[in-house]
């Protein structure tokens, strides 16, 4: 019609409450060396040399979130509530022990526990940060790492706004829970 403007969507942007809540937000960069007391790297064992069992094990790859299966080989075990990123830069949020090869960054803290949301949150800030800057030719290795930084959302005294990033992941689940509940009526 006339006079009227059609919005055009933007790819990659959420266009509703959530979304005009995020484009609200006041946001900070942050290095990875600050905002985890612990980076580490998984340490290789070959596919023949696993051996079957209960630890989940960890591998560069999106499939099954990057776990390749479950393992009883003495390997280096990491703590629930860590992050995952892989030589390609993908992210995953781990909320058991694991073992992870040498493909495998590992990012946890110790002096200051993160909430599941928090983890989740900085887990995309990370994925995002990375999208298209590693392939086979250039892999990242955790230790170039530290001196990464991600966006997050700050309060006005410019600290990381951790209240935020809780709500919102679980008004993000909650929403998500109310589409599926309604599509499968």
């Amino acid at each position: 019609q006339k006079g009227s403007r059609r919005r055009r969507a933007c790819p990659g942007k959420i266009d509703a409450p959530l979304g005009r809540r995020l484009a609200a937000v006041k946001w900070g960069e942050f290095r990875l060396g600050d905002l985890f007391d612990h980076i580490a790297q998984g340490r290789r064992l070959k596919k023949d040399d696993q051996k079957p069992g209960d630890v989940p094990f960890v591998m560069a790859g999106i499939g099954n979130a990057g776990v390749v299966g479950r393992i009883s080989n003495p390997v280096a075990s990491f703590p629930a509530n860590s992050l995952t990123v892989d030589i390609f830069g993908n992210t995953f949020y781990r909320d058991c022990p694991f073992g992870a090869g040498d493909d495998t960054g590992v990012y946890w803290n110790v002096s200051r526990t993160y909430s599941k949301e928090q983890m989740l949150f900085m887990g995309i800030a990370i994925e995002r940060s990375l999208r298209g800057k590693f392939s086979f030719g250039n892999k990242l290795r955790s230790s170039q790492s530290y001196d990464f930084k991600i966006s997050l959302p700050v309060t006005h005294s410019g600290e990381i706004d951790f209240a935020f990033m809780d709500s919102f992941l679980r008004e993000l689940e909650e929403e998500r829970i109310r589409e599926l509940a309604a599509y499968l009526k």
